[in-house]
């Protein structure tokens, strides 16, 4: 793994409501970002910023459904990335 992708992944994971919503997407499996932004607690502009530093680490895989937006954990994860999530 490059040593800059490394980076922007334990830079995303470095925050407590970024990991809120990994928790939350490891036992949904996918969620709309108002339904995240509900569980923990925040703004859905808040959520979505959260939303795109993890899909932009590649830790979040996305698709569009109409005019609601949903998330996924993605499917190809770095050994850093599993190891955090199993700790979730």
């Amino acid at each position: 793994m490059e040593v800059k992708t490394l980076e922007r992944q334990c830079k995303a994971l470095a925050n407590e409501r970024r990991l809120l919503i990994l928790k939350e997407l490891k036992r949904r499996h996918t969620a709309s970002v108002g339904a995240l932004a509900k569980v923990i607690h925040i703004s859905l502009k808040a959520t979505s910023k959260h939303l795109a530093i993890l899909k932009a680490a590649d830790i979040l895989e996305s698709r569009k459904r109409g005019l609601t937006v949903f998330y996924r954990l993605s499917l190809d994860q770095h050994a850093p990335v599993s190891q955090v999530l199993a700790l979730l």
